[in-house]
């Protein structure tokens, strides 16, 4: 990061230059003889002016600061350190200074001085550094809500040589940094949860699904089929819609998909949070049992996806990638209904072993969930409470 010279006048240093002028002219005017002394103080003070304006010229020229490290990833909750390098070199030191940041509210400094009313957290801190040298500045925080913080803005203020005020610097651009901040994996309501996973209440390893590299023949197309899974050019020929046939196999895979929209409008359901809690925490422990799993969330984009994607995958890195997927996604954006949404993963997405979905039902989802159902996928439903088989025949009888 660069910084500006601000400018500022100095009210000590111009009452000084006022005093001074005053006595020179009374001493032209009416040819006073000045004191010995106070012609000493005089020239003092001239000096002094002079190497505050030598100071405030060069001190600046070349002093950058760095922020370390470039991305800092937290756990909400988790306490962290931000580490801004303050480098000089110049060869005039820098005593005595004070930096004051400026962050977003994801995150709060432990000496926040930032008013409720902002939505940002602030300090200050002194330093000092000396010629062709560096300091660090340790600033620690709070890891407070899911999502992503910057350093939003620096300013640093050095004091004049001679106590004529202080010098303020400005930055210049933006800080290429940023600080990522997960949903809380232990939060208290994951317990059940945590339970019932590893009693393997949802490990269910020995369904047979198909596998899309062994394909074994062809069939007409049903309703329920996957236009992934048509035929094209055996279609071409027959006439009529035909679907491939494949192997069948145990492999296991978990499709997420998220609900961004609230049952009756287009603002996020008021559990979205604590849901990312959820999310995060069985994301960890399929990890574990080295289940690869899809992320897909009812928010379009304007990528190939059409809709906010994390590729299947499985691992310690592909956990990482889908925590900061959850750190970044944006809760008020566009997004289309749930319904339409599923519609849109069934002609896209091949079939999956496990579906877990969140939010409420209604008529509408319960129709395209049941093309799942057909297929043999098994589904869950995660919500507040945690996570329940969906029970399609209750939901049909209670009229829904």
């Amino acid at each position: 990061m660069k910084y500006r010279v601000v400018h500022t006048d100095s009210k000590i240093e111009a009452l000084l230059f006022f005093i001074i002028a005053v006595m020179i002219i009374f001493n032209l005017l009416f040819t006073v003889n000045l004191n010995g002394w106070l012609q000493l103080i005089i020239g003092i003070v001239i000096a002094m002016t002079i190497l505050n304006l030598i100071y405030e010229k060069y001190v600046t020229v070349r002093l950058t600061a760095e922020i370390l490290p470039k991305q800092i990833r937290k756990y909400k909750g988790q306490e962290g350190t931000v580490q801004f390098k303050i480098i000089q070199r110049g060869w005039l030191p820098i005593l005595s200074a004070r930096i004051h940041i400026s962050a977003g509210d994801d995150i709060k400094f432990h000496n926040d001085q930032a008013l409720k009313i902002r939505n940002v957290t602030e300090s200050t801190f002194m330093f000092t550094v000396f010629p062709r040298k560096s300091t660090v500045i340790e600033v620690p925080f709070e890891a407070k809500n899911r999502g992503t913080s910057k350093i939003i803005n620096t300013k640093i203020s050095i004091p004049r040589l001679y106590g004529f005020g202080d010098i303020l610097l400005e930055q210049v651009g933006h800080s290429n940094h940023e600080i990522l901040v997960y949903p809380d994996r232990y939060a208290l309501h994951n317990q059940p949860l945590k339970t019932k996973i590893e009693q393997g209440l949802y490990l269910e390893k020995n369904t047979l699904f198909h596998d899309p590299l062994l394909a074994n023949g062809s069939r007409p197309y049903e309703r329920t089929d996957s236009l992934r899974d048509v035929h094209w050019k055996l279609s071409a020929r027959s006439g009529e819609l035909m679907t491939k046939e494949y192997e069948r196999t145990t492999r296991m895979s978990w499709l997420f998909l998220i609900n961004l929209r609230s049952e009756k409008s287009f603002a996020p359901p008021n559990n979205i949070e604590i849901i990312f809690e959820k999310l995060a925490y069985i994301f960890g422990e399929i990890t574990k049992q080295n289940i690869p799993f899809k992320l897909m969330a009812n928010m379009r984009t304007f990528d190939q996806h059409h809709f906010f994607t994390i590729p299947e995958s499985s691992g310690t890195l592909h956990y990482r990638t889908t925590l900061e997927a959850l750190a970044r996604i944006k809760t008020v954006t566009y997004t289309i209904s749930f319904d339409r949404f599923l519609k849109f993963v069934q002609q896209t997405e091949k079939t999956p072993t496990h579906i877990i979905f969140t939010g409420e039902v209604d008529a509408l989802m319960v129709k395209e969930l049941q093309m799942y159902i057909d297929r043999g996928t098994v589904i869950y439903q995660l919500n507040e409470h945690g996570l329940e088989p969906f029970k399609l025949s209750a939901l049909q009888g209670g009229g829904k």
